[in-house]
């Protein structure tokens, strides 16, 4: 990342006592001026945020905090689990077939971003074939578009 990208902290919520695995997320974003900055990254742990939604955030305690979202950029987000270490190269090249950005988080956790011209169903579907057989698991974290491209 170049120097005019910044980390934003988010402070995470947790479902359960394990999950998330952690605190705090820390997405790049690129600073638009005036307090707002849009995301550049695809978030793991985050909820209700995608990749190019722009956010407020100010400065605490050294670093850039999140306050709130100011605009939706119209992608959603998944999670996907790939039980079998030696699928996930697959399994991430296939759902960028469908024309969606990957990010791998640890060795077998993508993040998926699906841009509103993707059509997030046939996503879905191929994710619930994949899921039914055992390969993996997903969850949406940010559902923004219809599915239609």
């Amino acid at each position: 990342m170049s120097d005019e990208y910044v980390k934003v902290l988010f402070e995470l919520e947790k479902e359960d006592e394990d999950y998330p695995p952690v605190d705090y997320e820390r997405l790049w974003a690129r600073p638009l001026g005036e307090g707002l900055f849009e995301i550049d990254n695809i978030p793991f742990f985050v909820r209700e945020l995608s990749a190019g939604d722009v956010v407020a955030a100010q400065l605490g305690e050294g670093e850039v905090v999140f306050s709130k979202l100011v605009r939706e950029s119209g992608s959603s987000t998944l999670r996907v689990i790939v039980f079998d270490e030696t699928r996930v190269e697959d399994v991430r090249r296939r759902i960028q077939e469908f024309g969606c950005a990957t990010e791998l988080n640890v060795s077998k956790m993508l993040g998926v971003d699906v841009p509103p011209q993707v059509d997030l169903h046939a996503v879905r579907a191929w994710l619930m074939e994949e899921q039914s057989a055992g390969a993996l698991e997903f969850e949406d974290a940010c559902i923004r578009h219809d599915g239609s491209p």
